[in-house]
């Protein structure tokens, strides 16, 4: 019994040994044996359609490709001197300066409420200086709309309604110290009614606009020949979209400031906001076709 039991462990260990030195046998064959070897480098060529030199490429199997470790040693420097170098290349592009200031002497002045009271927009004066700056910027003009509250100044001063003018000249000359502006707009409201303000041409409403102008002061004539040239041009276009020139001389109007200072009522306390839109949009293109042939 134990000799059978020997012989059935010395018979184990004998086909171990055999196994392992046709296995040592085998790998030996297959690392020298250059025909397997090409085998192996035709598949991987055959399958990436490129010639590859074994010694420098790592598999990646993540991402199921070869790179070369070259590559992977220099592929983010060259990626930084490509940005450098465009970065060189690029020309600094300089933002235009704003040409036009708009703002509100009496800046709490609104239209009707129809179609926007359910969204909490008020359809103010100073919502209309946005817009006429979006159509501007639209067409190439830059322009700034004058933030400042108006009540505030009076309040700090302790001025009534009266002193508005007041308040807007001294955010205008605070705007004039470090811009210059070529056109200065005091963007308002009339109190007239819907009869007297609302224009339509081709089944499209606008609200009709006025140009108040002083003559208080000895340059109004530079005024008065800019607002006339902009008033003809809005009604060669839309005969009878602007009511006209309204001469005052009792205020001024702060259009001493500047040679192409104006004063708009826009529209009045019937025309709804897209009357008012589409009267923009007019104002704009005729602002920025005099900025284009005249300045």
């Amino acid at each position: 019994m134990k000799r059978l039991r020997l012989k059935d462990k010395n018979f184990r260990r004998i086909i171990i040994v055999i196994i392992l030195i046709i296995l040592i046998f085998v790998y030996f064959e297959l690392i020298n044996n250059t025909t397997f070897y090409k085998y192996i480098l035709d598949d991987i060529n055959s399958k990436y359609e490129t010639n590859y030199n074994f010694n420098n490429k790592v598999i990646f199997n993540t991402l199921n490709k070869i790179v070369n470790i070259n590559s992977l040693e220099h592929k983010e420097s060259k990626e930084v001197f490509k940005v450098e170098k465009t970065i060189e290349k690029k020309e600094e592009v300089k933002p235009k300066k704003p040409i036009i200031y708009i703002y509100n002497t009496h800046d709490t002045e609104s239209y009707s409420l129809p179609f926007v009271s359910d969204y909490s927009v008020t359809p103010d004066v100073k919502l209309a200086s946005y817009i006429l700056k979006d159509y501007l910027n639209d067409f190439g003009i830059e322009s700034t709309v004058e933030k400042k509250s108006i009540k505030k100044y009076l309040n700090k001063y302790k001025l009534d309604y009266t002193g508005s003018y007041a308040a807007s000249r001294a955010y205008m000359k605070e705007e004039l110290k470090n811009n210059n502006y070529k056109i200065l707009i005091d963007l308002h409201r009339d109190s007239a009614r819907h009869k007297y303000t609302l224009y339509e041409k081709n089944n499209k409403k606008y609200a009709k606009i006025m140009f108040v102008l002083t003559t208080k002061h000895k340059n109004y004539k530079k005024n008065e020949s800019f607002v006339t040239n902009i008033n003809k041009r809005i009604n060669k276009k839309y005969k009878g979209l602007s009511r006209g020139i309204l001469k005052r001389d009792d205020v001024i109007f702060n259009q001493d400031l500047s040679e192409r200072a104006i004063l708009i009522e826009l529209g009045g306390v019937d025309n709804t906001l897209e009357e008012i839109n589409n009267t923009l949009y007019v104002l704009a293109k005729v602002l920025s076709e005099y900025i284009k042939e005249e300045l």
